[in-house]
C-alpha cells in the first residue's frame, strides 16, 4: 500500500503542471484582461494601472540601462530612442529631436519591438509586458511556497481567500456526501430485500426524481420553499446576530443554514448511490455463498449484513472519490443559486473578473482535490475488501 501511495503521490506533480499551463494558456487566449476596464476609464491614470499591473506582476518596469539597450525604433512612422545623455533619466528622441515626457507617452502608449511589447505611462516610464511562458512559470515558482499571488479582484492574498471559501466548500460537500450516503445506501438496501414491493417502488420514484430534476432547478425549489415557510434561512453561512449565540448556538445556527443547500447538492448523488445499492444487493443476495449461509442458519441480519452487503459495498466505496469530486465541481451552481460562500462560487467570480492568480490557484487546488479524494477511495477499497491488493 505504501509503495502504490507514493507512486499516485508521484504523479501529482506533473499532473499539476500540465493542469495549470493549459489553464494559464486559455486565460492568457481570452481578449482583454482584468485592467482593461481600469485602463478605459478616465478617472484612471495610466500610472496608476501600469503600477497596478506592475504590482501584479504582469509587467517589469525598465531601468536605464535596459531602455538605452532598446536602441532606435519605429513606431507610427516617427523613429524613437532612448539616449543616455547624463541625466537623470534616458533623454527621449522622436525623428532625432528631444521630445518631453508628456508627448512621448502620449505617443508611446502602447509600442512593440521585435514581438514585444512595452507600455508608457504619463511620466514616460517604460514597462515591458511579461510574456506567458515568463508569467507561468514566474506564478509557478512562488505556489511551491504557497504564494498564490495577491488577487486582482479582492487585493488580497489569494491563499488566504481560498483558504477561507475552500473550507465552506469542504463543510458543504462532505454534509452532502452523508445525506447521499446516510440516506441512498439504506434505501437501496432496503428496496433490494423486497424487490418490486411498494417500498421498491417509492425508491424507484425518488431514484428517478433525483437524477432527473436538475441541481439549478431543484436549488431555486429548496429557495421557493424556505422563502414561503420561513423554515430555513436563504443564503450565506450564519445569520446576521451570530456572534450574540453560545458555542452550541452558533453550530446549531451554521447547521440550520447548511442543511438546505446539503440537500439539494446531495439528492442527485443519494438518487445513484441508491440504484447501484440496490443493484449490488440484489446481485449479492443471488450468489451461492448468501443461499450457504441460510441454509446453515444464519440469522437473516446475519445474511444481509455480514455476508451480501459486505460484497455489495465494494463499488460504492470506489465511487466515493469521484462522488467528493463531482460534488466540489457541483457546488457551483448550488453555490451561486443559494449565495453559499464556497470554492465553486469564487471560480465563478475569478473567471468573469479574469482573476488570472484567483484562478490558477482555484484550478490547482481542485486537481489536488480530485486526486487525493481518488486515492482515499482505492485505499479505503483495500481496507473493506481484504482481496483487493494495491501494487
Amino acid at each position: 500500500m505504501l509503495t502504490f501511495s507514493l507512486r499516485r503521490l508521484l504523479s501529482i506533480p506533473p499532473l499539476v503542471l500540465v493542469v495549470s499551463f493549459l489553464t494559464f494558456l486559455l486565460l492568457k487566449q481570452a481578449p482583454g484582461d482584468f485592467y482593461s476596464q481600469m485602463e478605459a476609464d478616465p478617472t484612471r491614470s495610466t500610472t496608476e494601472v501600469l503600477r497596478q499591473k506592475e504590482n501584479a506582476g504582469l509587467l517589469v518596469r525598465l531601468d536605464r540601462n535596459q531602455l538605452v539597450a532598446i536602441g532606435e525604433f519605429s513606431d507610427d512612422g516617427h523613429r524613437w530612442s532612448f539616449a543616455d545623455e547624463g541625466g537623470d533619466r534616458p533623454v527621449i528622441r522622436k525623428d532625432g529631436s528631444p521630445v518631453h515626457a508628456k508627448e512621448a507617452s502620449r505617443s508611446l502608449l502602447k509600442f512593440q519591438i521585435d514581438g514585444i511589447q512595452y507600455q508608457c505611462d504619463d511620466e514616460a516610464v517604460v514597462y515591458r509586458k511579461v510574456g506567458a511562458v515568463e508569467g507561468f512559470f514566474s506564478w509557478l515558482f512562488n505556489a511551491l511556497t504557497l504564494d498564490f499571488g495577491t488577487s486582482y479582484k479582492f487585493n488580497r492574498p489569494v491563499f488566504g481567500i481560498i483558504a477561507e471559501r475552500l473550507l465552506n466548500t469542504l463543510t458543504l460537500s462532505l454534509a452532502a456526501l452523508v445525506i447521499a450516503y446516510g440516506l441512498g445506501v439504506p434505501l437501496g438496501i432496503f428496496a433490494a430485500v423486497k424487490p418490486n414491493s411498494r417500498l421498491d417502488h417509492s425508491a424507484g420514484i425518488i431514484a428517478f426524481l433525483g437524477l432527473s430534476i436538475p441541481t439549478v432547478f431543484f436549488a431555486l425549489l429548496a429557495m421557493l420553499f424556505a422563502s414561503y415557510t420561513g423554515w430555513f434561512p436563504i443564503g450565506d453561512m450564519r445569520s446576521l446576530d451570530y456572534d450574540q449565540y453560545g458555542f452550541f448556538g452558533k453550530i446549531a445556527n451554521r447547521i440550520h443554514h447548511l442543511f438546505l443547500p446539503a440537500l439539494v447538492l446531495g439528492t442527485s448523488a443519494m438518487a445513484g448511490y441508491m440504484r447501484q445499492a440496490r443493484g449490488n444487493m440484489i446481485e449479492a443476495l443471488g450468489q451461492d455463498y448468501v443461499r450457504t449461509a441460510r441454509a446453515k442458519g444464519v440469522s437473516e441480519q446475519g445474511v444481509l449484513f455480514k455476508h451480501a452487503f459486505r460484497n455489495a459495498v465494494n463499488p460504492l466505496v470506489t465511487l466515493f472519490g469521484y462522488s467528493l469530486a463531482s460534488l466540489l465541481s457541483g457546488s457551483l451552481l448550488v453555490e451561486i443559486v443559494m449565495n453559499w460562500p464556497g470554492l465553486g462560487r469564487l471560480i465563478f467570480e475569478a473567471i468573469s473578473a479574469k482573476d488570472e492568480p484567483l484562478v490558477l490557484a482555484s484550478v490547482l487546488i481542485s486537481t489536488l482535490l480530485l486526486v487525493f479524494g481518488n486515492l482515499a477511495a482505492d485505499i479505503l477499497l483495500a481496507v473493506v475488501d481484504p482481496r483487493v491488493r494495491l501494487s
